[in-house]
């Protein structure tokens, strides 16, 4: 079909259209987690998540043994769900929000609260954006 005997209202939606994706393809190719957010998130597991859940975040941390469930591998978060990280059940779980097997004990820290308590000291985010930080790195060590 001719662009001529398409009518003029709709040349210019498909116009607008494809300028648009082409205007947005680019950056989609570009679009890469900001390092600085996954590094503050990295930082957070470091100091609250590794001695139980490890370095390597594969549940194999120095506190493992002693745990009575043993800790899960994070990395393999995004494959036992069918490939796709389910980032805001993984956030909610870390805030406390949803419980989950060996989380309902003493042995899983309240993040949420913890957080809270920073919160009045210099130089820390509030809880909610540290929870999204950690989280966000936790969706960037998954398996490929």
């Amino acid at each position: 079909m001719c662009t001529q005997q398409i009518p003029g209202p709709i040349r210019a939606v498909l116009l607008s259209a494809g300028l648009l994706f082409g205007a947005v393809a680019p950056g989609l190719a570009q679009d890469k987690p900001d390092e600085q957010v996954i590094g503050e998130g990295k930082s957070d597991y470091d100091w609250q998540c590794s001695a139980c859940h490890g370095d390597s975040a594969k549940g194999d941390g120095p506190m493992a043994k002693m745990l009575v469930k043993p800790p899960a591998d994070l990395t393999a978060i995004a494959s036992a769900n069918g490939g796709i990280f389910p980032f805001w059940r993984v956030y909610r779980i870390i805030a406390g929000k949803t419980q989950v097997p060996g989380h309902e004990t003493f042995q899983m820290p309240d993040f949420w609260r913890r957080f809270r308590g920073d919160e009045k000291e210099w130089g820390f985010l509030p809880p909610h954006v540290r929870i999204l930080e950690l989280t966000h790195y936790i969706e960037s060590i998954q398996k490929k």
